[in-house]
């Protein structure tokens, strides 16, 4: 898989760089790419009218299964970044933006079941735990972090969820046991990263969390499918 970031608030420029990205990553053997969350135009409030498009959806996704060109899903995020910080920045995304209220997760035929989420849905467990008890081999979120926080949590979170669900994670790329196996810097970059679907196995034999659960005493919050892949 590949997965890139964009530095530019010119939106003609990003669709041009992320249609060379993606046709670089495919030429390299890349079967999942991930682009950036709001890859195409900046994060603002003031230029969301000005760089909205029409989302068409395919008549009937589930017919979809091979990489045709058609969508397979979209994901609203569920969580908005409605921060109060004393001292310091105020920020409110819920003044602009309305939030989704189901969880989103996207069988991809030959490869299995991710779950998806947007930035700030990485800090809420529920929703990746959801996914993963759901057979999800993998979490994609897409993320914009603001420079205060995101030195603090970007790889805290990303590794977190890895580790508390025994899959990979997307915000960087995250083994099951918390390693980041790859990521990119501050600048417009790529990176590339095999899957091995036996360090899940491995992982969830090792520290085996996923039947050690006590329903008992607090309620499961996703049905627990076996990932046999």
């Amino acid at each position: 898989m590949g997965f890139f970031k964009v530095w530019s608030t010119d939106k003609v420029q990003n669709l041009a760089n992320a249609t060379q990205k993606v046709l670089q990553a495919a030429s390299k053997g890349a079967s999942l790419i991930i682009l950036p969350e709001c890859f195409n135009s900046p994060y603002s409030a003031a230029q969301f009218r000005e760089h909205a498009e029409p989302l068409s959806a395919s008549p009937d996704p589930a017919k979809y299964t091979l990489p045709k060109g058609e969508l397979l899903a979209f994901h609203r995020k569920m969580h908005l970044f409605d921060i109060d910080v004393p001292g310091g920045m105020s920020f409110h995304e819920s003044d602009t933006l309305s939030a989704g209220n189901k969880t989103t997760i996207v069988d991809l035929e030959g490869y299995g079941q991710i779950g998806l989420g947007v930035c700030y849905d990485m800090r809420f467990a529920e929703l990746s735990t959801i996914a993963a008890r759901q057979g999800a081999f993998a979490l994609v979120y897409p993320s914009a972090f603001k420079t205060t926080t995101g030195p603090l949590h970007w790889e805290l979170l990303g590794r977190a969820r890895a580790v508390d669900n025994q899959v990979h994670h997307f915000v960087m790329v995250t083994d099951p046991m918390g390693q980041v196996v790859a990521g990119t810097n501050q600048s417009e970059d790529m990176a590339y990263a095999l899957l091995d679907p036996e360090t899940i196995k491995r992982s969830r034999m090792a520290i085996p969390i996923t039947y050690q659960r006590r329903h008992d005493v607090y309620p499961d919050i996703g049905k627990l499918v076996q990932l046999d892949k």
